[in-house]
Protein backbone atom coordinates (compact mmCIF):
# COMPACT_ATOMS: atom_id res chain seq x y z
CA UNK A 1 0.00 0.00 0.00
CA UNK A 2 1.20 3.47 -0.77
CA UNK A 3 1.10 5.41 2.49
CA UNK A 4 1.52 8.71 0.66
CA UNK A 5 -1.75 8.07 -1.19
CA UNK A 6 -3.40 7.08 2.08
CA UNK A 7 -2.21 10.26 3.81
CA UNK A 8 -3.39 12.47 0.94
CA UNK A 9 -6.68 10.60 0.64
CA UNK A 10 -7.47 10.87 4.35
CA UNK A 11 -6.39 14.54 4.47
CA UNK A 12 -8.70 15.50 1.62
CA UNK A 13 -11.49 13.36 3.03
CA UNK A 14 -11.17 15.04 6.44
CA UNK A 15 -11.02 18.53 4.96
CA UNK A 16 -14.10 17.98 2.79
CA UNK A 17 -16.02 16.28 5.59
CA UNK A 18 -15.34 19.09 8.08
CA UNK A 19 -16.19 21.67 5.41
CA UNK A 20 -19.46 20.01 4.39
CA UNK A 21 -20.61 19.44 7.96
CA UNK A 22 -19.62 23.00 8.89
CA UNK A 23 -21.74 24.36 6.07
CA UNK A 24 -24.70 22.25 7.22
CA UNK A 25 -24.30 23.71 10.72
CA UNK A 26 -24.12 27.32 9.43
CA UNK A 27 -26.46 27.37 6.42
CA UNK A 28 -26.99 31.12 6.47
CA UNK A 29 -23.28 31.95 6.28
CA UNK A 30 -22.79 29.37 3.55
CA UNK A 31 -25.70 30.74 1.56
CA UNK A 32 -24.37 34.30 1.82
CA UNK A 33 -20.95 33.18 0.60
CA UNK A 34 -22.43 31.31 -2.37
CA UNK A 35 -24.71 34.28 -3.08
CA UNK A 36 -21.67 36.58 -3.23
CA UNK A 37 -19.88 34.21 -5.61
CA UNK A 38 -22.92 33.83 -7.86
CA UNK A 39 -23.52 37.59 -7.76
CA UNK A 40 -20.02 38.11 -9.14
CA UNK A 41 -20.47 35.51 -11.86
CA UNK A 42 -23.89 36.69 -12.99
CA UNK A 43 -26.12 38.86 -10.76
CA UNK A 44 -29.25 37.05 -11.97
CA UNK A 45 -28.01 33.81 -10.44
CA UNK A 46 -28.16 35.14 -6.86
CA UNK A 47 -31.68 33.83 -6.43
CA UNK A 48 -30.32 30.28 -6.84
CA UNK A 49 -27.95 30.66 -3.89
CA UNK A 50 -29.87 28.30 -1.55
CA UNK A 51 -29.89 25.57 -4.21
CA UNK A 52 -26.24 26.18 -5.09
CA UNK A 53 -25.23 26.13 -1.42
CA UNK A 54 -26.99 22.78 -1.01
CA UNK A 55 -25.30 21.47 -4.14
CA UNK A 56 -21.93 22.59 -2.82
CA UNK A 57 -22.49 20.77 0.46
CA UNK A 58 -23.61 17.68 -1.45
CA UNK A 59 -20.56 17.82 -3.73
CA UNK A 60 -18.21 18.10 -0.76
CA UNK A 61 -19.82 15.22 1.11
CA UNK A 62 -20.07 12.94 -1.95
CA UNK A 63 -16.42 13.62 -2.72
CA UNK A 64 -15.48 12.84 0.89
CA UNK A 65 -17.40 9.55 0.68
CA UNK A 66 -15.67 8.69 -2.60
CA UNK A 67 -12.31 9.20 -0.88
CA UNK A 68 -13.17 6.75 1.90
CA UNK A 69 -10.49 4.05 2.04
CA UNK A 70 -11.65 0.64 0.90
CA UNK A 71 -14.26 1.94 -1.53
CA UNK A 72 -13.60 1.53 -5.25
CA UNK A 73 -14.18 5.22 -6.02
CA UNK A 74 -10.76 6.59 -5.10
CA UNK A 75 -9.97 7.83 -8.63
CA UNK A 76 -13.34 9.58 -8.87
CA UNK A 77 -12.80 11.06 -5.40
CA UNK A 78 -9.43 12.55 -6.32
CA UNK A 79 -10.80 13.88 -9.63
CA UNK A 80 -13.83 15.46 -7.91
CA UNK A 81 -11.58 16.94 -5.20
CA UNK A 82 -9.31 18.35 -7.90
CA UNK A 83 -12.29 20.03 -9.56
CA UNK A 84 -13.71 21.39 -6.28
CA UNK A 85 -10.41 22.74 -5.00
CA UNK A 86 -9.58 24.26 -8.40
CA UNK A 87 -12.86 26.19 -8.30
CA UNK A 88 -12.25 27.20 -4.67
CA UNK A 89 -8.78 28.43 -5.61
CA UNK A 90 -10.20 30.47 -8.48
CA UNK A 91 -12.79 32.08 -6.22
CA UNK A 92 -10.12 32.89 -3.62
CA UNK A 93 -7.84 34.42 -6.29
CA UNK A 94 -10.71 36.52 -7.62
CA UNK A 95 -11.66 37.71 -4.14
CA UNK A 96 -8.09 38.50 -3.11
CA UNK A 97 -7.59 40.62 -6.24
CA UNK A 98 -10.86 42.54 -6.07
CA UNK A 99 -11.85 45.50 -3.93
CA UNK A 100 -14.95 43.86 -2.53
CA UNK A 101 -13.99 40.67 -0.78
CA UNK A 102 -16.03 37.50 -0.46
CA UNK A 103 -16.32 36.45 3.17
CA UNK A 104 -15.07 32.92 3.67
CA UNK A 105 -17.60 30.51 5.07
CA UNK A 106 -15.35 27.69 3.89
CA UNK A 107 -15.87 25.58 7.00
CA UNK A 108 -19.37 26.79 7.78
CA UNK A 109 -18.88 29.87 9.87
CA UNK A 110 -18.17 33.18 8.19
CA UNK A 111 -14.64 34.00 9.24
CA UNK A 112 -12.62 36.43 7.20
CA UNK A 113 -12.52 37.73 3.64
CA UNK A 114 -10.94 35.37 1.13
CA UNK A 115 -7.36 36.46 0.67
CA UNK A 116 -3.86 35.27 -0.06
CA UNK A 117 -3.78 32.67 2.74
CA UNK A 118 -6.93 31.10 1.28
CA UNK A 119 -5.35 31.06 -2.18
CA UNK A 120 -2.30 29.27 -0.75
CA UNK A 121 -4.44 26.84 1.26
CA UNK A 122 -6.63 26.00 -1.74
CA UNK A 123 -3.65 25.72 -4.08
CA UNK A 124 -2.09 23.23 -1.64
CA UNK A 125 -5.32 21.21 -1.54
CA UNK A 126 -5.57 21.34 -5.35
CA UNK A 127 -1.99 20.12 -5.66
CA UNK A 128 -2.65 17.30 -3.21
CA UNK A 129 -5.74 16.22 -5.16
CA UNK A 130 -3.79 16.28 -8.44
CA UNK A 131 -0.93 14.35 -6.87
CA UNK A 132 -3.30 11.78 -5.40
CA UNK A 133 -5.00 11.35 -8.76
CA UNK A 134 -1.66 10.88 -10.49
CA UNK A 135 -0.50 8.39 -7.85
CA UNK A 136 -3.69 6.35 -8.15
CA UNK A 137 -2.94 5.72 -11.81
CA UNK A 138 0.80 5.14 -11.45
CA UNK A 139 1.10 2.98 -8.34
CA UNK A 140 -0.36 -0.35 -7.41
CA UNK A 141 -2.36 -1.19 -4.37
CA UNK A 142 -1.67 -3.75 -1.77
CA UNK A 143 -1.96 -4.47 1.89
CA UNK A 144 -0.56 -2.05 4.39
CA UNK A 145 1.19 -2.28 7.70
CA UNK A 146 -0.79 -1.00 10.66
CA UNK A 147 2.00 1.37 11.70
CA UNK A 148 2.11 2.99 8.25
CA UNK A 149 -1.65 3.41 8.14
CA UNK A 150 -1.65 4.88 11.66
CA UNK A 151 1.03 7.37 10.64
CA UNK A 152 -0.95 8.36 7.53
CA UNK A 153 -4.12 8.77 9.61
CA UNK A 154 -2.29 10.85 12.23
CA UNK A 155 -0.88 13.13 9.53
CA UNK A 156 -4.35 13.50 8.02
CA UNK A 157 -5.90 14.39 11.37
CA UNK A 158 -3.32 17.08 12.13
CA UNK A 159 -3.50 18.41 8.56
CA UNK A 160 -7.31 18.61 8.66
CA UNK A 161 -7.32 20.48 11.97
CA UNK A 162 -4.75 23.00 10.73
CA UNK A 163 -6.62 23.55 7.45
CA UNK A 164 -10.03 23.85 9.13
CA UNK A 165 -8.77 26.35 11.71
CA UNK A 166 -6.38 28.26 9.46
CA UNK A 167 -8.21 31.58 9.94
CA UNK A 168 -8.24 31.15 13.72
CA UNK A 169 -4.54 30.22 13.77
CA UNK A 170 -3.69 33.22 11.59
CA UNK A 171 -5.61 35.50 13.97
CA UNK A 172 -3.68 34.11 16.94
CA UNK A 173 -0.37 34.68 15.24
CA UNK A 174 -1.10 38.20 13.99
CA UNK A 175 -2.63 39.54 17.20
Amino acid sequence: MNYLIAGIQLSLLGTLLVSGIGKIRAPRDSRFMVEAVLGRAAPGLRRYAPIAAGALIGAELVTAIALTPGLPFRGFGFAAALLLFSVFTGVAVHSSRSRTKIVCACFGRAASPLGVRHVIRNALLTTMAAGGLALVFTTGSGTGELAGLALAATFALVFTVVIAFLDDLASLITE
